[in-house]
C-alpha cells in the first residue's frame, strides 16, 4: 500500500512540476548571429547599409538603432562585421579583417 500511495505523489509532483513549467513558457529566440568578413562600407545612413566584399559582391542590411554612425567608418576600410538577425539586422561588433583576408 506504501508503494501505491508512494508512487501516486510521484506521479502527481511530476504532473504539477509540468504545469508550472508550462506556465512559464519559453524564452525568447536571439535573433540568429552571422557574420560578413572582409566587408567595405559603400552606402550608409541611419536605416540602411551597403557593403561590398572583396569580390564586389553588394549586401544591403536594413540597420536597427544599435549600428554605429556612419561618420565612424572611413572609405577604403576593410572589417569583418558581426551581426544579429531580427526585424532588422542588429550590430555587434566589428573589428579589422585580417591582412590574409583581404588578398582572397
Amino acid at each position: 500500500m506504501k508503494r501505491i500511495v508512494t508512487i501516486a505523489a510521484v506521479f502527481a509532483f511530476i504532473l504539477l512540476l509540468t504545469k508550472i513549467a508550462n506556465l512559464a513558457g519559453p524564452a525568447p529566440m536571439p535573433g540568429i548571429s552571422f557574420s560578413l568578413k572582409a566587408q567595405r562600407v559603400v552606402e550608409c545612413s541611419a536605416s540602411d547599409i551597403t557593403l561590398v566584399d572583396v569580390h564586389d559582391v553588394q549586401t544591403h542590411l536594413n540597420t536597427d538603432s544599435s549600428w554605429p554612425a556612419c561618420s565612424s567608418y572611413q572609405s577604403g576600410q576593410v572589417l569583418d562585421f558581426y551581426l544579429s538577425r531580427g526585424a532588422k539586422t542588429h550590430f555587434l561588433h566589428s573589428e579589422q579583417t585580417a591582412w590574409w583576408r583581404k588578398q582572397m
